[in-house]
């Protein structure tokens, strides 16, 4: 009797765990389920995060981007969409980490980046930065005589950055390389042409398509980095007395 009495503590014991063990698997599996869910639920949101094109027609904010440090910091954080601390900044950069501490926070303010993560490195709160938008769109025409100066800053910034990086990567170019390989590693194309109004504005349309296109382009950060810069503008016939200044060689 004894002997039968214990073995039935033992069996009742034995069910009582195997049922904890079957609510513990099946609370895993539906924690699982819902961290699927949720990962699902986040990779088709953020996409429309990705593709968020911001239009900019204050003067207030239109000033702040007209500083070469903080369009440097913009297309940092816009170029790959990785979050990156002011440190990663600043060896990105060239910069002094302490200088950007200034600029973020006026990008921050007008809202241009955001705090994607903070940590806690060594005791001291470490914040990571994004870009709020995927690009920007830059419209002035609402205020024309306060914003024509600061964009013509952020015009020259911009061509300046750009000619920068891409004259380095020119010099730093195998140039035993085929052709074909020399077209994939950069290329300067100078068009000028006179043509009817309605072919203009049709090769215009098309050109901002195709960088459309290239906006929606799915990022693949093992893939390869394309940059380039468009440019288009229909010449003005300048003052006769800047085309005197121009074509005086003592000028």
């Amino acid at each position: 009797m004894e002997s039968m009495s214990s073995s039935g503590k033992g069996s009742d014991l034995g069910g009582m765990l195997d049922g904890i063990h079957a609510e513990v698997r099946g609370a895993i599996r539906d924690a699982q389920a819902a961290v699927t869910d949720a990962t699902s639920q986040v990779a088709g949101i953020r996409p429309l995060i990705d593709e968020v094109v911001r239009t900019i027609t204050d003067v207030d904010t239109i000033k702040a981007l007209a500083d070469p440090t903080r369009l440097a910091i913009l297309r940092a954080l816009s170029r790959d969409r990785v979050p990156k601390s002011a440190k990663e900044l600043a060896e990105e950069l060239g910069e002094p980490q302490t200088k950007l501490y200034r600029h973020l926070k006026v990008l921050l303010e007008a809202g241009l980046i955001e705090a994607a993560e903070t940590r806690v490195v060594s005791g001291i709160v470490e914040t990571k930065y994004r870009a709020a938008q995927s690009s920007v769109t830059i419209d002035g025409s609402e205020h024309p005589d306060e914003t024509v100066e600061p964009l013509a800053r952020m015009i020259s910034g911009n061509m300046s950055d750009y000619r920068d990086r891409f004259l380095w990567n020119f010099e730093h170019t195998d140039w035993s390389a085929d052709p074909e390989k020399l077209k994939k590693d950069g290329a300067v194309m100078n068009l000028s042409a006179v043509v009817s109004p309605e072919l203009a504005d049709e090769f215009q349309r098309r050109l901002e398509e195709l960088v459309k296109e290239f906006d929606s382009l799915p990022r693949d950060p093992n893939g390869v980095r394309i940059e380039g810069l468009i440019s288009w503008f229909r010449p003005k016939p300048a003052p006769r007395s800047e085309r005197s200044d121009r074509s005086d060689p003592e000028s």
